[in-house]
């Protein structure tokens, strides 16, 4: 090898070592390298006029490599050694992840198969379902959220197991569900009880749903109401009573229902739900007691029946849920048909007068015998028809006016001083309400929905809209000669607490203002109002002086 293939041969090797990581710092060993063998050149330049030998410096080359060399292996067992420990770790959950889902989707086949075969449906039918349609969905995507679900279960040890168990709690059937009840304190609160029946009455209902389709080919032998029945009917009855369905027929349909409380056959542990969540049950039970705008039951059993909604719409505070506007929505259009009568129910004679069982009616109402929230507005109509024989409370009577009605009793909203007059509280829910009215008199602009209220409602919702900065429909509610712009202009009905009806020859409500807003409203503002007679001879409210 000459001098030549020597130093290409190095240049090679230096090449190669540039391309080395970072860590192994070529740079700094090569410079190492230069610097050592210029100094060598001088040293024997001084000593000795010897000619270098080529082998000179190769061996310091040779040393250095070697110290290069090892570093490169003390740094990539560094390196290389804690990537091995993570590529195992993760090996190891991938092997964890693996056997759980193995382990689960058999539990999860086992569970499946027994809930078809207590419910007694083809599985083409019950893979159709919904609530096992969306559940098995769910298992079949596991092996794809398998490194998310790695993830959390690294930060959770706990998270597949609960998974695990929520996914096969969904293949509970009603009766399994029921039976829950039964782990429950003695006596379950009503949190407890409307967590239960949103669980439950998803799928229950469900079940029944199926059930009632079934029911559509044997219409013609229920309608006849034969001594026995088909063997297949009879079977179809039998299970779906296992699961607390009940066999109804509605005045155009059969189909089941579920009752697992109120009916017959009902557990005695169903006793430790707390009672003001029956409302909710006894709707799943019964649906809707309107049918085509007509009572489906009489008027007693339909009143008895919203009376025990009453309770469950007092109770729960939870407004914005879709089982609580349901059962809102069944009070108020029932207890409307009732008060103003049906067609196969009509309140009135042939001649116009009211029926001796209608005042009978309006009396037990007023007397609380179908509960509370109804109480006032029967015996109104009483005293008007007593006084006049007619009544202007019946007639303008609306859906709003009945869920007042629930709304004093939730929030002990009117209370009655010591000199016998009321005041009310503006708290959240009256504003929300007053909302409610304001958004609707909005969208419709309806002057009727004005004409029909009290003072204080009036008062209310003056503040909402004046609170707003709603000018037009704040104007609405004064006579003509009070203009709207010599009223003080304040942030919103929240600057308000209270109302008081004060006493004296005029109708007047003084509204009391919080603290923070004293500086720009005045301790109150003190509202008369004035009745106003309408062109059809009809009376309302409107605000007539406002006072700070």
């Amino acid at each position: 090898m000459d001098d030549k293939q020597f130093e290409k041969r190095m240049e090679l090797l230096k090449k190669s070592y540039d391309c080395m990581e970072p860590q192994l710092d070529p740079k700094t060993v090569f410079a190492q390298i230069e610097a050592e063998d210029a100094a060598q050149q001088s040293q024997e330049t001084v000593t000795t006029q010897k000619p270098p030998s080529r082998w000179q410096k190769p061996a310091v080359w040779i040393a250095c490599i070697a110290s290069v060399l090892l570093v490169g292996v003390l740094v990539s067992s560094y390196v290389i050694n804690p990537l091995t420990f993570v590529q195992t770790a993760e090996q190891e959950q991938e092997k964890v992840y693996e056997e759980w889902l193995s382990n689960f989707t058999k539990e999860y086949k086992e569970k499946r198969e027994q809930m078809r075969k207590e419910l007694d449906i083809p599985e083409k039918e019950f893979s159709e379902i919904s609530l096992v349609q969306t559940t098995d969905n769910e298992v079949d995507s596991l092996p794809k959220r398998k490194e998310l679900f790695q993830d959390v279960q690294n930060r959770n040890d706990n998270f597949l197991n609960s998974l695990a168990k929520n996914t096969l709690d969904n293949l509970q059937t009603p009766r399994e569900q029921i039976q829950l009840i039964e782990t429950y304190g003695n006596l379950m609160s009503f949190e407890e009880s409307y967590f239960f029946y949103s669980g439950y009455s998803y799928s229950a209902e469900e079940i029944a749903n199926y059930y009632s389709n079934k029911l559509v080919q044997y219409e013609k032998v229920l309608s006849q109401k034969p001594k026995s029945l088909p063997a297949d009917l009879n079977k179809l009855i039998a299970t779906a009573k296992e699961q607390y369905l009940e066999l109804q027929y509605n005045g155009q349909s059969y189909s089941f229902r579920p009752n697992p409380v109120l009916g017959k056959d009902a557990p005695e542990y169903i006793e430790r739900l707390h009672p003001n969540v029956l409302g909710y049950f006894k709707y799943l039970a019964t649906g809707s007691l309107l049918v085509g705008g007509d009572l489906l039951y009489s008027i007693e059993d339909s009143a008895t029946v919203l009376r025990l909604y009453e309770k469950t719409l007092v109770a729960d505070k939870s407004t914005e849920t879709d089982n609580f506007n349901v059962l809102k929505g069944e009070f108020e259009n029932t207890w409307l048909a009732i008060f103003k009568g049906t067609e196969t129910n009509p309140i009135r004679t042939k001649t116009g007068q009211y029926k001796p069982e209608y005042i009978d009616l309006l009396t037990i109402i007023a007397n609380g015998g179908y509960g509370e929230a109804m109480r006032k507005t029967a015996q109104s109509i009483l005293d008007e028809i007593k006084v006049t024989g007619q009544s202007k409370t019946l007639k303008q009577l609306t859906t709003y006016d009945i869920w007042m009605g629930i709304l004093y009793l939730r929030e002990d909203t009117f209370m009655q001083t010591d000199d016998g007059t009321t005041s009310m509280e503006i708290n959240e829910g009256w504003i929300e309400q007053t909302k409610s009215l304001y958004d609707e008199y909005v969208k419709t602009k309806n002057d009727a929905i004005i004409e029909t209220l009290n003072p204080f409602n009036i008062v209310s919702l003056f503040l909402y809209a004046h609170g707003v900065g709603d000018r037009d429909i704040a104007q609405r509610l004064l006579t003509d000669d009070l203009d709207i712009n010599t009223v003080v202009q304040f942030g919103g009905m929240d600057n308000f607490k209270a109302l008081y009806e004060m006493g004296g020859s005029s109708l007047s409500i003084r509204a009391i203002v919080k603290g923070a807003a004293q500086g720009v409203v005045g301790q109150q503002l003190s509202f008369e109002l004035t009745p106003v007679v309408t062109e059809n001879g009809e009376q309302h409210y409107r605000i007539s002086a406002i006072n700070e």
